[in-house]
Protein backbone atom coordinates (compact mmCIF):
# COMPACT_ATOMS: atom_id res chain seq x y z
CA UNK A 1 0.00 0.00 0.00
CA UNK A 2 1.18 3.54 -0.75
CA UNK A 3 2.96 5.30 2.10
CA UNK A 4 1.31 8.63 1.35
CA UNK A 5 -2.36 8.99 2.08
CA UNK A 6 -3.49 12.43 0.95
CA UNK A 7 -1.35 14.91 2.92
CA UNK A 8 -0.45 12.26 5.52
CA UNK A 9 2.44 9.84 5.51
CA UNK A 10 1.52 6.47 7.02
CA UNK A 11 3.85 5.13 9.68
CA UNK A 12 3.44 2.19 12.06
CA UNK A 13 0.34 0.07 12.46
CA UNK A 14 -1.39 0.72 15.77
CA UNK A 15 -4.41 -1.53 15.35
CA UNK A 16 -5.47 -4.45 13.17
CA UNK A 17 -9.03 -5.77 12.83
CA UNK A 18 -10.93 -8.18 10.62
CA UNK A 19 -11.93 -5.49 8.13
CA UNK A 20 -9.63 -2.52 8.76
CA UNK A 21 -6.16 -1.50 9.87
CA UNK A 22 -5.31 1.64 11.84
CA UNK A 23 -2.07 3.54 11.18
CA UNK A 24 -0.32 6.39 12.92
CA UNK A 25 0.23 9.10 10.32
CA UNK A 26 2.06 12.42 10.06
CA UNK A 27 1.12 15.44 7.97
CA UNK A 28 3.63 16.74 5.45
CA UNK A 29 2.21 20.26 5.52
CA UNK A 30 3.23 23.25 7.61
CA UNK A 31 -0.43 23.83 8.46
CA UNK A 32 -2.00 20.37 8.68
CA UNK A 33 -5.71 20.01 8.01
CA UNK A 34 -6.42 17.74 10.97
CA UNK A 35 -3.27 18.08 13.06
CA UNK A 36 0.34 17.02 12.70
CA UNK A 37 -0.32 13.48 13.94
CA UNK A 38 -3.53 11.53 13.30
CA UNK A 39 -4.76 7.97 13.21
CA UNK A 40 -6.05 6.69 9.88
CA UNK A 41 -8.35 3.66 9.74
CA UNK A 42 -8.21 2.01 6.30
CA UNK A 43 -10.43 -0.78 5.03
CA UNK A 44 -8.39 -3.86 4.24
CA UNK A 45 -7.89 -4.86 0.61
CA UNK A 46 -9.13 -8.38 1.42
CA UNK A 47 -12.67 -7.05 1.82
CA UNK A 48 -14.28 -8.13 -1.44
CA UNK A 49 -17.06 -10.20 -2.94
CA UNK A 50 -20.61 -10.36 -1.64
CA UNK A 51 -19.73 -8.74 1.67
CA UNK A 52 -17.83 -5.79 0.21
CA UNK A 53 -20.79 -3.42 -0.19
CA UNK A 54 -22.08 -4.28 3.28
CA UNK A 55 -18.70 -3.58 4.88
CA UNK A 56 -18.33 -0.29 3.02
CA UNK A 57 -21.82 0.81 4.05
CA UNK A 58 -21.06 -0.14 7.64
CA UNK A 59 -17.78 1.79 7.49
CA UNK A 60 -19.62 4.85 6.16
CA UNK A 61 -22.28 4.49 8.84
CA UNK A 62 -19.67 4.28 11.62
CA UNK A 63 -17.85 7.37 10.35
CA UNK A 64 -21.03 9.45 10.01
CA UNK A 65 -22.13 8.53 13.53
CA UNK A 66 -18.74 9.33 15.06
CA UNK A 67 -18.39 12.63 13.19
CA UNK A 68 -21.42 13.97 15.08
CA UNK A 69 -19.49 13.81 18.33
CA UNK A 70 -17.06 16.32 19.79
CA UNK A 71 -16.04 15.59 23.37
CA UNK A 72 -12.76 15.21 25.22
CA UNK A 73 -13.66 11.64 26.22
CA UNK A 74 -14.63 10.47 22.72
CA UNK A 75 -12.13 9.91 19.90
CA UNK A 76 -12.76 12.58 17.28
CA UNK A 77 -13.39 11.43 13.71
CA UNK A 78 -12.45 14.31 11.40
CA UNK A 79 -13.39 12.98 7.98
CA UNK A 80 -13.75 9.90 5.84
CA UNK A 81 -13.77 9.04 2.16
CA UNK A 82 -12.01 7.20 -0.65
CA UNK A 83 -8.43 7.86 -1.68
CA UNK A 84 -6.51 5.88 -4.29
CA UNK A 85 -9.28 3.30 -4.27
CA UNK A 86 -9.17 2.74 -0.50
CA UNK A 87 -11.82 3.76 2.01
CA UNK A 88 -10.42 5.48 5.07
CA UNK A 89 -11.33 7.40 8.19
CA UNK A 90 -9.11 10.16 9.63
CA UNK A 91 -9.26 10.23 13.42
CA UNK A 92 -7.70 11.83 16.44
CA UNK A 93 -4.51 10.09 17.58
CA UNK A 94 -4.12 9.07 21.22
CA UNK A 95 -0.55 8.50 22.40
CA UNK A 96 -1.10 5.43 24.50
CA UNK A 97 -2.92 2.09 24.31
CA UNK A 98 -6.35 0.57 24.60
CA UNK A 99 -7.68 -0.36 28.02
CA UNK A 100 -7.37 -4.07 27.31
CA UNK A 101 -3.62 -3.67 26.87
CA UNK A 102 -3.53 -1.65 30.08
CA UNK A 103 -5.35 -4.45 31.95
CA UNK A 104 -2.76 -7.01 30.88
CA UNK A 105 0.39 -5.00 31.45
CA UNK A 106 2.26 -5.00 34.80
CA UNK A 107 1.43 -2.41 37.44
CA UNK A 108 -1.20 -1.78 40.10
CA UNK A 109 -2.82 1.55 40.96
CA UNK A 110 -4.67 3.42 43.65
CA UNK A 111 -8.44 3.12 43.83
CA UNK A 112 -8.99 6.80 42.97
CA UNK A 113 -6.79 6.56 39.86
CA UNK A 114 -8.81 3.64 38.48
CA UNK A 115 -12.17 5.21 39.32
CA UNK A 116 -11.18 8.36 37.46
CA UNK A 117 -10.73 6.26 34.31
CA UNK A 118 -14.26 4.88 34.65
CA UNK A 119 -15.59 8.33 35.49
CA UNK A 120 -14.17 9.79 32.28
CA UNK A 121 -15.73 7.01 30.23
CA UNK A 122 -19.07 7.88 31.85
CA UNK A 123 -18.60 11.52 30.83
CA UNK A 124 -18.05 10.37 27.25
CA UNK A 125 -21.27 8.34 27.42
CA UNK A 126 -23.21 11.40 28.57
CA UNK A 127 -22.20 13.15 25.35
CA UNK A 128 -22.87 10.10 23.17
CA UNK A 129 -26.33 9.54 24.64
CA UNK A 130 -27.17 13.23 24.31
CA UNK A 131 -26.95 12.66 20.54
CA UNK A 132 -29.40 9.76 20.71
CA UNK A 133 -26.63 7.22 20.13
CA UNK A 134 -26.23 3.93 22.00
CA UNK A 135 -22.63 2.70 21.66
CA UNK A 136 -23.49 -0.97 22.34
CA UNK A 137 -19.86 -2.11 22.53
CA UNK A 138 -18.31 -0.51 25.60
CA UNK A 139 -15.41 -2.83 26.43
CA UNK A 140 -11.67 -2.40 27.18
CA UNK A 141 -10.61 -2.67 23.52
CA UNK A 142 -12.86 0.28 22.64
CA UNK A 143 -11.42 2.67 25.22
CA UNK A 144 -8.11 4.42 24.53
CA UNK A 145 -5.96 5.69 27.38
CA UNK A 146 -2.83 7.83 27.26
CA UNK A 147 0.42 6.62 28.78
CA UNK A 148 0.05 9.05 31.71
CA UNK A 149 -3.54 7.79 32.29
CA UNK A 150 -4.91 11.33 32.04
CA UNK A 151 -6.58 11.05 28.63
CA UNK A 152 -9.42 8.54 28.31
CA UNK A 153 -11.50 8.26 25.11
CA UNK A 154 -14.25 6.01 23.79
CA UNK A 155 -13.79 4.78 20.23
CA UNK A 156 -15.30 2.41 17.62
CA UNK A 157 -18.94 3.02 16.73
CA UNK A 158 -19.11 0.03 14.41
CA UNK A 159 -22.26 -1.47 15.97
CA UNK A 160 -23.73 1.69 17.48
CA UNK A 161 -27.48 2.27 17.45
CA UNK A 162 -29.04 5.53 16.37
CA UNK A 163 -32.72 5.43 17.42
CA UNK A 164 -35.50 6.74 15.20
CA UNK A 165 -33.31 7.12 12.13
CA UNK A 166 -34.26 4.44 9.65
CA UNK A 167 -31.35 5.20 7.31
CA UNK A 168 -28.96 4.36 10.17
CA UNK A 169 -30.93 1.42 11.50
CA UNK A 170 -29.47 -1.00 14.04
CA UNK A 171 -27.69 -3.60 11.90
CA UNK A 172 -26.43 -5.56 14.91
CA UNK A 173 -29.35 -5.77 17.33
CA UNK A 174 -27.86 -8.53 19.50
CA UNK A 175 -24.19 -7.72 19.07
CA UNK A 176 -21.99 -7.38 22.12
CA UNK A 177 -18.95 -8.93 23.76
CA UNK A 178 -18.65 -11.83 26.16
CA UNK A 179 -15.34 -13.36 27.13
CA UNK A 180 -12.90 -13.97 29.99
CA UNK A 181 -13.70 -17.68 30.47
CA UNK A 182 -17.32 -16.74 29.59
CA UNK A 183 -17.52 -15.11 33.01
CA UNK A 184 -17.47 -11.47 31.97
CA UNK A 185 -20.20 -10.28 29.61
CA UNK A 186 -20.14 -6.63 28.63
CA UNK A 187 -23.48 -7.01 26.83
CA UNK A 188 -26.51 -6.52 29.06
CA UNK A 189 -29.26 -9.17 29.24
CA UNK A 190 -31.66 -7.04 27.19
CA UNK A 191 -29.03 -6.34 24.54
CA UNK A 192 -28.57 -10.07 24.04
CA UNK A 193 -32.24 -10.26 23.09
CA UNK A 194 -32.02 -7.33 20.67
CA UNK A 195 -33.42 -4.58 22.91
CA UNK A 196 -30.70 -2.08 23.82
CA UNK A 197 -30.87 1.52 25.00
CA UNK A 198 -28.63 3.93 26.91
CA UNK A 199 -28.97 1.80 30.05
CA UNK A 200 -27.29 -1.04 28.18
CA UNK A 201 -24.14 1.09 27.89
CA UNK A 202 -24.35 1.81 31.63
CA UNK A 203 -24.38 -1.94 32.27
CA UNK A 204 -21.34 -2.44 30.00
CA UNK A 205 -19.42 0.32 31.74
CA UNK A 206 -20.27 -1.11 35.15
CA UNK A 207 -18.84 -4.48 34.10
CA UNK A 208 -15.74 -2.78 32.69
CA UNK A 209 -15.08 -0.79 35.89
CA UNK A 210 -15.59 -3.92 38.00
CA UNK A 211 -12.99 -5.74 35.88
CA UNK A 212 -10.62 -2.77 36.05
CA UNK A 213 -10.77 -2.63 39.86
CA UNK A 214 -10.34 -6.37 40.24
CA UNK A 215 -7.27 -6.58 38.02
CA UNK A 216 -5.43 -3.29 38.58
CA UNK A 217 -6.17 -2.27 42.20
CA UNK A 218 -3.10 -1.99 44.40
CA UNK A 219 -3.49 -4.14 47.52
CA UNK A 220 -0.21 -3.65 49.40
CA UNK A 221 -1.51 -5.15 52.66
CA UNK A 222 -1.73 -8.65 51.15
CA UNK A 223 1.74 -10.11 50.46
CA UNK A 224 2.24 -11.00 46.79
CA UNK A 225 -1.17 -9.70 45.72
CA UNK A 226 0.29 -6.88 43.63
CA UNK A 227 2.42 -9.40 41.74
CA UNK A 228 -0.63 -11.25 40.40
CA UNK A 229 -1.28 -10.73 36.69
CA UNK A 230 -4.64 -10.39 34.94
CA UNK A 231 -5.42 -14.09 34.71
CA UNK A 232 -4.35 -14.88 38.27
CA UNK A 233 -6.56 -12.17 39.76
CA UNK A 234 -9.54 -13.18 37.65
CA UNK A 235 -9.14 -16.93 38.10
CA UNK A 236 -8.77 -16.55 41.88
CA UNK A 237 -12.24 -15.00 42.01
CA UNK A 238 -13.88 -17.31 39.49
CA UNK A 239 -12.67 -20.56 41.00
CA UNK A 240 -13.05 -19.48 44.61
CA UNK A 241 -16.58 -18.13 44.37
CA UNK A 242 -17.90 -20.21 41.43
CA UNK A 243 -19.79 -17.34 39.76
CA UNK A 244 -21.76 -16.69 42.96
CA UNK A 245 -20.73 -13.03 43.10
CA UNK A 246 -22.77 -10.29 41.50
CA UNK A 247 -19.62 -8.20 41.09
CA UNK A 248 -16.03 -9.40 40.82
CA UNK A 249 -14.72 -6.81 43.28
CA UNK A 250 -17.11 -7.94 46.04
CA UNK A 251 -14.33 -8.95 48.46
CA UNK A 252 -11.79 -6.27 47.60
CA UNK A 253 -10.85 -3.56 50.12
CA UNK A 254 -12.90 -0.79 48.49
CA UNK A 255 -15.80 1.26 49.93
CA UNK A 256 -19.11 -0.56 50.30
CA UNK A 257 -20.86 2.44 48.74
CA UNK A 258 -18.79 1.91 45.60
CA UNK A 259 -19.71 -1.78 45.47
CA UNK A 260 -23.36 -0.81 45.68
CA UNK A 261 -22.85 1.58 42.74
CA UNK A 262 -21.48 -1.32 40.67
CA UNK A 263 -24.32 -3.63 41.73
CA UNK A 264 -26.84 -1.03 40.62
CA UNK A 265 -25.07 -0.29 37.31
CA UNK A 266 -24.93 -4.00 36.43
CA UNK A 267 -28.41 -4.98 37.59
CA UNK A 268 -30.10 -7.44 35.20
CA UNK A 269 -33.22 -5.28 35.17
CA UNK A 270 -32.63 -2.00 33.27
CA UNK A 271 -35.25 -0.25 35.42
CA UNK A 272 -33.12 -0.91 38.51
CA UNK A 273 -29.94 0.61 37.06
CA UNK A 274 -28.86 4.22 36.88
CA UNK A 275 -31.23 5.59 34.26
CA UNK A 276 -28.72 7.98 32.71
CA UNK A 277 -24.96 8.12 32.28
CA UNK A 278 -25.07 11.44 34.16
CA UNK A 279 -26.49 9.67 37.24
CA UNK A 280 -23.78 7.03 37.01
CA UNK A 281 -21.04 9.63 36.57
CA UNK A 282 -22.34 11.62 39.55
CA UNK A 283 -22.20 8.51 41.74
CA UNK A 284 -18.62 7.77 40.62
CA UNK A 285 -17.55 11.39 41.07
CA UNK A 286 -17.73 11.00 44.84
CA UNK A 287 -14.59 8.88 44.62
CA UNK A 288 -12.72 11.07 42.14
CA UNK A 289 -10.33 13.82 43.18
CA UNK A 290 -11.56 16.35 40.63
CA UNK A 291 -12.98 19.85 40.76
CA UNK A 292 -15.01 19.51 37.52
CA UNK A 293 -17.31 16.76 38.73
CA UNK A 294 -20.58 16.26 36.90
CA UNK A 295 -23.87 17.47 38.32
CA UNK A 296 -26.55 14.90 38.96
CA UNK A 297 -29.07 16.49 36.66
Amino acid sequence: MAKNFSEYCLQEKIGVGAFATVYKAYSQLQEPTYGKVVAIKILNEKVHGASENKVIKQFEREANIAMQLNHENVVKVFNWGRFNGRYAMIMEYVDGKNLNEFLHEPGKYKFETLIEIGYKIALGLIHIHAHGIVHKDIKPENVLISNDLKTVKITDFGIAKVPKRWWQRDFFERAGSERRFSHISYASPEQKTGHSDARSDIYSLGVLIDELILVKLSIPDVPGKNDNDYFRRLSDVIFKYKKSLKILSEHLPVPEEFKEILRRATHDNPAMRFQTAAEFAFALSKFVNKSDQVNQD
